[in-house]
């Protein structure tokens, strides 16, 4: 067999995991457990960032509030990558504590297939908000909230069968999850703020310095 057929294979076995994560996510998630791909990972974070992107450009703009002319698409990139990577960290790290039976590379690719109903559907309701009125924002941020509800609900999925939790133990380690995610961001920006007003006093000392040595 070819390479070419071998990355065709390989292809047309991701898609057939990625309906099946969509639609039947505990068989899909036990398949997944049997035939990680860190490709398939890769490929899929680069879908979500491509389609986010999209996104910025296609929604309407009485829609959304950021508009395409301010957007950082640097900073758009950064707000879904370190959240996912350090997601998957802390994830990894509660699971191990927990008696988890997933590793790091199942648990990525298994949080990038859980982006697979944003991948899908936010395209189309970007497109939709363009024949949508003021009146109607309510509509489409529903529908946006029932896309993000869904990834939540296959994160939880996973973790359940990677791990071969019970459904309370599942609840458990998820909220463990949040919770060390949201400490070690909470500590990452405390640090931040704290170097920052250092860093600012001491450069208000140097100015204060520098004028009295200069007067």
């Amino acid at each position: 067999m070819t390479k070419t057929e071998l990355m065709k294979q390989s292809g047309l076995r991701s898609l057939r995991l990625g309906i099946a994560i969509l639609f039947h996510p505990a068989d899909g998630f036990e398949e997944l457990q049997k035939n990680k791909s860190l490709v398939s990972a890769f490929v899929l974070i680069v879908m979500t960032l491509c389609v986010r992107i999209i996104t910025i450009y296609m929604t309407s703009f009485h829609i959304t509030a950021l508009q395409p002319q301010y957007a950082d698409l640097n900073l758009e990139l950064i707000r879904f990558v370190v959240p996912l990577i350090s997601g998957v960290v802390a994830c990894y790290l509660i699971t191990a504590i927990m008696d988890g039976e997933a590793y790091f590379s199942q648990i990525l690719t298994a949080m990038s297939y859980a982006l697979i109903p944003y991948i899908v559907f936010a395209i189309p309701l970007a497109a939709i908000s363009q024949v949508l009125s003021r009146g109607e924002i309510g509509l489409y941020h529903s529908i946006n909230l029932l896309i993000w509800i869904w990834v939540a609900l296959l994160i939880f999925i996973q973790l359940k069968v990677l791990n071969d939790y019970s459904f309370k133990k599942s609840v458990g380690v998820l909220l463990l999850s949040v919770f060390a995610f949201i400490i070690f961001w909470g500590t990452v920006g405390l640090v931040f703020a704290l170097t920052n007003h250092v860093l600012q006093f001491a450069r208000e000392v140097f100015i204060e310095v520098r004028y009295l040595m200069e007067n």
